[in-house]
Order: C-alpha cells, then structure tokens, then sequence
C-alpha cells in the first residue's frame, strides 16, 4: 500500500496497480478484533438477555453446542465461520483473534478455510493438542495461531510447563482467557495460593508475546507485572455488561501504561459499537477515567494487531503494509463539518462520536475491496444469508422453548444477586443440575490429559460444565 495526494504520482510509480480515489472520504485502518468467539454467531441468538451465570440452565444452547462439536457438523461450521467472516467483513473488521471451540483439526480446517474466503485474516487460538500438532507443521504465510491455556479450572503446574514448552517449539504465542469471572480468580488463588498473574509469571507463561484476555477481576496490584511484561489487555466491555461478569479492573487501567485492545468476544462483530460503550460507560459508573477518541481508534487497530503478532502487515496506514482499510463519506448530514486541514485527534473524535458501521461505505482487506459503495464486492450475500438461514432452523429452538427454564418459577432471567460457582466445588448445585460424570472432572490440581490442551471449549467455568463431555 502507498498513499499520495497524486494519482499521477501513484500511476507512474506502480504502472497496473489499482489506485483508489478517496477524497470526500474519512480513511482509517481496517479494525482487529481482538478476541471473537465464531459459534457465537449462531448461538448468540440463544443466549441473548441471559446472564452468564444462567447459560447453564439453556437446554437448546448444550444441544445446538454438542450438534456443532460433531465432526458430522463440518459443513455447518464451514458455514457459520463464512459468515462470521462477513458480519466482520460488513462492520469494517478486517482480521480477528477467533477462539473456537476444541473442534476436530479437519472441521476447524475448514472453519479457517472459510473465514478467509470471506477475506478477514484471522488468528486462531489453538485448544487441543491434535489441533497443536496439525498446524505446527503449517507453511509459515499460514502460521497465523496461539495456544490457548484453556480454562482457569484446567490450570495445573505440569500444564504449564507443556504449554510454555510446545509454545516455544512451535512459535505460537499463548493466548489466557483470564478473570473473566470473580469465582475462577478466587478459585486459581485458593489452589495456588498466588494471584492469577503471578501465577502465570512464576510458570514461565507471562512472556512478552502472551494476550491477555478479559482480565475483568484481576487485582490491580497485578497490573504492575503486565506492564513490565509488555503484555497486551483485550477488554471486551459491551460482553461484560451483557453477560453481567463485571469489569472492576477498567477504574485502574487508565493509570497504568498497558496496552488495551478491543475484542467484541460473543455474537456481536460490530467494533465502533464497542468503541462507543467504552467511551459512555463512565457517564454511567463514575471513577471510570476517561479515554481520548484517537486513543479508542488505536485500541480498535494498531493495539489489536500489535497483540495478535500482526503488527507489521496491518493495524495502521503506512506505506508497505497491506490495504486494510474503511472508508467512511465525511459529506453526510450526519457528521459535522471538518476543518480545511483537520488533525488525527479531530478525525477519532467524529468517527467515536457520529459514526456508525452503517455509514462504512468501502472495506479493503489485503488490497481487495470485500465492501464497494455498501455492497459485498467478493462474495453473494444472498447466498451466505440463505446458507446462515438454514443453519438458524436445523439448531435454534424457538425463543419460548429456550427460555422457559428462565421464567418465573425456573432461574431468574437476569439473576443480579447470585452467586457465581465455585468450579472445583458442587457444594449448593442441585442434584439434577451436574451430573456424577461432571463430579467427577471437578478434581484437585493433577497432571492433565495429553491428548488436548482441555476437553472443552475455552470459556470460563459454567459453560465448561454446560459443555460437558456427556453432551458430547
């Protein structure tokens, strides 16, 4: 990519290349989402004004979860990983940090086959070791993959060392979905008898290319180890609102030189939407400090592909970096007038404040556009909405069926005072609520299984439950 205020300029350097007019147009990067979980584009629909803490008691949530674990489903999860690649793709996304569920390594073969194919670069977080051991091999253009340390009541010391140990091997930098909840903290200090990061730094895992994730109940007296290891935060706040999990460590952020990144984490794949929680959310909790617009637009780009290992292609316009890019059109009646020469500050200030990813006219992902004047340029839309359309009937149960357990009578809809689980103990779980198989997982820290990094998909605790091996 080169930038001139001349077409002439540009045409006599690089004679053939395409050369874009973009006057009367707002440019910015294309945006990182910086942790994104895919099945959620499907089963976000399921989940939807429940709290986290209550996801346990949706049975059409375990049955779709299982059906798409199913080395069967490999064409429906082609499927929903084509269109989360689009629904990225349409909000201006153009790579993300994808957690997938612990899939056979042929399905999430085909899972990134067809992200790409949409046209978003993605970095995927590797769950199982089959998964490990069938892309170590991979050809380095493709070698875009971290190790997940799996979920918090997986952590053991012997984990650890085989984490950091393949980690080195392979060249994949390990990636912690950390804190989420206040319980797996408490729970990780209980068996370590150490903060959750301290216990990372003394196992060798909080090295500098290490992504933290979510980090909303770390302690901040923790902050100091991550910024002296360089480590970069994904906040995914609009999530932590919805789900209800909390997120304490934002007050103490702002005064700590870290590194942030954005990641909208489940169902949603809309960043400006994102940027724009983060900036309301202190008019609503005070204490909050406050970030500057161009400080929110680099969360969104350059921070997310710093953390992602992607730096050098993406994350900002420069010459020599690949054409990922959004265009918005300034000469809308919904955006104020700009200056003759307005400055970088000015600029975030109108996109955080006025836009929206409707008004995302063009997207270019690596020098292509995937999005021209609004419309899909590479791909049939009408086709992947009929392909998403029949997966929605073949899983989705209707709403009422989902949420009946969750009405009067059943779980409160939106539980504000329960307590989160403990997940190394069943103490207060009704007896018909874990079965004796999932008992039986709940045990204290031992070697764990060499045949995957965890059996289940890289969440926190009650859907590790939720998704256990018996629905499998």
């Amino acid at each position: 990519m080169d930038i001139n205020p001349s077409a002439h300029t540009l045409t006599s350097l690089y004679p053939g290349a395409m050369v874009v007019d973009a006057s009367e147009r707002i440019v910015l990067p294309g945006f990182i989402n910086a942790h994104f979980h895919g099945e959620s584009v499907l089963l976000r629909y399921l989940t939807g004004r429940v709290a986290y803490s209550s996801w346990d008691a949706l049975p059409g949530l375990r049955g779709a979860f299982a059906r798409l674990l199913d080395p069967s489903s490999a064409s429906d999860i082609a499927t929903l990983y084509r269109t989360a690649g689009f629904l990225h793709l349409r909000s201006g996304t153009t790579a993300v940090a994808d957690y997938p569920a612990a899939y056979a390594p042929a399905v999430l073969h085909g899972a990134i086959e067809n992200i790409t194919r949409a046209g978003a670069r993605s970095v995927f977080a590797l769950q199982t070791w089959e998964q490990v051991e069938s892309f170590r091999s991979s050809p380095p253009a493709l070698r875009q993959f971290s190790i997940s340390l799996g979920p918090e009541a997986s952590h053991t010391v012997y984990s650890f060392d085989k984490f950091v140990r393949v980690s080195a091997e392979t060249q994949f930098p390990l990636a912690c979905h950390l804190g989420e909840v206040r319980a797996d903290v408490e729970a990780l200090r209980s068996r370590f008898k150490k903060s959750p990061l301290r216990i990372l730094k003394d196992a060798g895992a909080l090295v500098r290319a290490t992504h933290l994730i979510h980090c909303n109940h770390i302690p901040e007296a923790d902050l100091d180890l991550i910024r002296a290891g360089g480590n970069p935060v994904t906040l995914c706040v609009r999530s932590a609102l919805a789900k209800q999990t909390g997120y304490p460590l934002l007050r103490s952020l702002a005064s700590h030189d870290v590194t942030i990144c954005l990641g909208t984490d489940w169902g949603e794949t809309d960043l400006l939407g994102e940027i724009r929680v983060l900036r309301d959310l202190r008019q609503y909790y005070p204490g909050l400090a406050p970030y500057t617009p161009l400080e929110l637009i680099r969360m969104a780009t350059i921070n997310g592909a710093h953390a992602l290992g992607i730096a050098s292609h993406t994350g900002s316009l420069e010459v020599g970096k690949h054409a990922d890019l959004v265009m918005i059109p300034f000469n809308d009646v919904r955006l104020p007038a700009l200056r003759a020469h307005p400055g970088a500050e000015e600029i975030a200030g109108i996109i955080t404040d006025y836009c929206d990813t409707g008004m995302i006219s063009d997207v270019m992902a690596q020098g292509a556009f995937r999005i021209r004047k609004g419309v899909a340029a590479r791909v049939d839309e009408n086709e992947i909405l009929r392909d998403f359309r029949r997966l929605q009937e073949a899983f989705l149960p209707s709403p009422g069926e989902e949420h009946a357990a969750l009405r009067p009578g059943g779980i409160p809809l939106v539980p504000s005072d329960r307590k989160e689980k403990t997940p190394l103990s069943g103490e207060g779980e009704a007896a018909d609520d874990v079965s004796l198989k999932d008992k039986a997982n709940l045990r204290p820290p031992g070697p764990p299984p060499e045949e995957s990094l965890q059996k289940f998909p890289v969440v926190t605790k009650t859907i590790r439950r939720v998704f256990g091996e018996d629905d499998i």
